[in-house]
């Protein structure tokens, strides 16, 4: 019996073609459709929008109960500086450094109707009279024991009396003082009060006057 001969490797290679070529279906991939980016409506993502919470009215002090708003403190740096700069002025002796520091409508905290020529001219004669120089470098008051208040807060109890010409923008100081005399000699009273109004953006004295408290 006669053994079949074998196909040669090139007749199988292009059956396979032929086979691959006449099976495929045409594949056609479908157009696209075309965007219109400049008429196509805009849809953000939602947001959520939540209305201000609602605070109640700023005070001077409250109840640790609920929610409260509290006023910011009167600036402790500007009532500083300013206090710093009155002792400066009396140790240098200067009426002009003083004078500078005073509004316009200033007067003694007793009487401040007497107006700002009466109170430099009872400080002319105090520096005539003392020599304030000899307390330069030493330490006349200590500047966390400033007390200041506010027009309501004097009207609370155990609060000094309010000056009767203070006016309801205006901040009330007591400032102890640390040296009074030198040699014998008394140079201010226990405490140094006065009243600071704002005036041209920074804190200056509206009325000035000194008390005994010891």
């Amino acid at each position: 019996m006669a053994r079949a001969r074998k196909a040669p490797l090139s007749s199988w290679l292009l059956f396979g073609l032929w086979v691959a070529l006449g099976c495929a279906a045409p594949l056609t991939a479908a157009p696209l459709p075309a965007l219109d980016r400049e008429h196509a409506p805009r849809r953000p993502d939602a947001v959520v929008v939540e209305p201000p919470p609602a605070l109640p009215a700023a005070a001077e002090r409250a109840e640790a109960r609920g929610v409260v708003a509290l006023r910011e403190a009167p600036g402790g740096d500007a009532v500083r500086d300013l206090v710093a700069a009155v002792l400066e002025a009396w140790t240098r002796e200067s009426i002009d450094q003083l004078a500078a520091l005073l509004t316009a409508d200033a007067g003694p905290i007793e009487s401040r109707s007497r107006g700002r020529t009466a109170l430099l001219e009872t400080w002319r004669q105090r520096l005539r009279a003392h020599e304030y120089e000899r307390l330069a470098g030493v330490e006349l008051v200590r500047l966390d024991r400033i007390e200041r208040y506010t027009w309501d807060d004097l009207s609370l109890p155990d609060s000094p009396a309010r000056p009767p010409e203070m006016q309801p923008d205006e901040l009330y100081l007591r400032v102890p003082v640390e040296v009074i005399r030198v040699a014998g000699e008394r140079l201010f009273g226990d405490a140094i009060v006065v009243l600071l109004r704002r005036d041209e953006g920074r804190y200056k004295i509206s009325a000035y006057g000194e008390v005994d408290v010891r």
